[in-house]
């Protein structure tokens, strides 16, 4: 009589099945989050992040803790058109998972739409939309691929925010622009200047600019970009955008100056100043 073959029993536990790890088997988590697939560079620079992130004040007034309970995902707009999940991101960083949140914020943390509904329904009351923007903050800080990524298509409006504080322009309302937009970004566009000159504010009725600040402002506001490092974190993901501000800081300081030189010295005529700055 031929003997049955035995069939290999898998033992109860779940760390077999995960295969969200490579390894598999029962092996400590203490010990599997040791386990790294990155190189020793990535894995070197994804443990400095992952300090950076964790030092920030923010982060222990946001992360309280978590249930599991996957609120937080099953409001997710974008988790049902994305391979991304906001406790999955939670669950990495109770863990301490340095690997598992290098990979994260590289390849999901951009999905998020900040619309901060796992916030608004998180039991433990976890600022989850917030620590999403502590990863996406020190993706730009650390020069990450992703964020390289992400920002380059938004270039012009980084530029029009950080030399004139606009957000976008007027003449930025175009098809090929905002093609999200469909039909209604046609009949926009087609109608610019006569809608911009119909607004009963002095903006100068131009579409290339979305309002009319001062030399003075303009200067002013540059400054705060570049003693609160928002401009070092720009060098790191668009060294020629920053370059190309950077010129126009140091050009429009200069003129600031010799103008209040000029003041100060009764030397200045006004009816020699153009009507606009921007075209000093």
């Amino acid at each position: 009589m031929a003997q049955a073959k035995s069939i290999l029993q898998i033992p109860d536990d779940p760390r077999y099945l995960d295969m969200a790890y490579d390894v598999q088997g029962a092996v400590p988590e203490e010990e599997r989050n040791l386990i790294s697939n990155l190189s020793p560079q990535d894995r070197e620079t994804a443990i400095k992040f992952w300090q950076a992130v964790k030092s920030d004040f923010r982060y222990d007034e946001y992360l309280r803790g978590c249930l599991n309970c996957g609120v937080c995902t099953s409001g997710c707009p974008a988790a049902k058109f994305y391979d991304f999940g906001p406790r999955e991101m939670i669950q990495y960083m109770m863990r301490d998972e340095v690997d598992k949140i290098w990979e994260f914020t590289n390849k999901k943390v951009w999905a998020c739409v900040q619309c901060y509904t796992c916030s608004m329904r998180c039991p433990f009351n976890n600022e989850i939309a917030g620590l999403i923007m502590l990863l996406r903050e020190y993706s730009v800080q650390f020069a990450l691929p992703s964020a390289k990524e992400i920002l380059a298509p938004y270039r012009r409006v980084l530029y029009t925010v950080l030399t004139m504080g606009n957000q976008v322009t007027p003449d930025m309302i175009q098809p090929d622009s905002f093609p999200d937009w469909g039909p209604q970004a046609v009949e926009e566009s087609k109608n610019m200047d006569v809608y911009r000159k119909a607004i009963p504010v002095d903006l100068m009725q131009r579409t290339d600019i979305g309002w009319h600040p001062s030399l003075q402002t303009a200067v002013e506001m540059m400054t705060i970009m570049i003693e609160s490092g928002v401009m070092d974190s720009l060098k790191g993901v668009d060294k020629d955008l920053y370059d190309m501000i950077m010129d126009i800081y140091e050009d429009r300081k200069s003129q600031l100056e010799e103008i209040k030189e000029k003041w100060e010295k009764g030397e200045l005529d006004e009816n020699e100043l153009p009507d606009s700055w921007l075209d000093l």
